[in-house]
């Protein structure tokens, strides 16, 4: 037969060895249900981070769309370039036709002096 005292330290370490494997077990549950907690929360993070993205890209979206537009409504350099050629032009023109009716008025009061200076002498005869 056996020992009573070693029956008795066997039962005892047999005890011992399934109450650690019952906190084992509920230590690895825990550690499960952590895990599974933060999983779910780190989910909801990306899922919100995501939707932040697409909220910042759709601005920039909108921002690139009013950039396209405006510069859609811009009128070309070149354009702009031959517009300010075509009035440098007609300011020249108009200068120079300034200058001749300048020039055309000298001539019609000379005209009018003489044909003044002749009336005068007719009468004066």
């Amino acid at each position: 037969m056996d020992d009573p005292d070693a029956v008795s330290l066997r039962e005892h370490l047999t005890a011992l060895i399934n109450e650690m494997n019952l906190r084992f077990d509920a230590a690895i549950s825990a550690q499960d249900k952590a895990v599974q907690i933060a999983m779910i929360a780190s989910e909801k993070a990306v899922v919100k981070a995501e939707i932040a993205a697409e909220k910042r890209f759709e601005s920039v979206n909108e921002f690139r769309g009013q950039l396209a537009d405006q510069a859609a409504t811009f009128m070309p350099r070149l354009e702009a370039e031959q517009r300010l050629l075509q009035l440098a032009d007609k300011i020249d023109d108009l200068k120079g036709s300034s200058r001749q009716g300048a020039h055309a008025l000298w001539g019609y009061i000379a005209a009018a002096a003489a044909v003044a200076v002749a009336v005068i002498a007719l009468i004066l005869r």
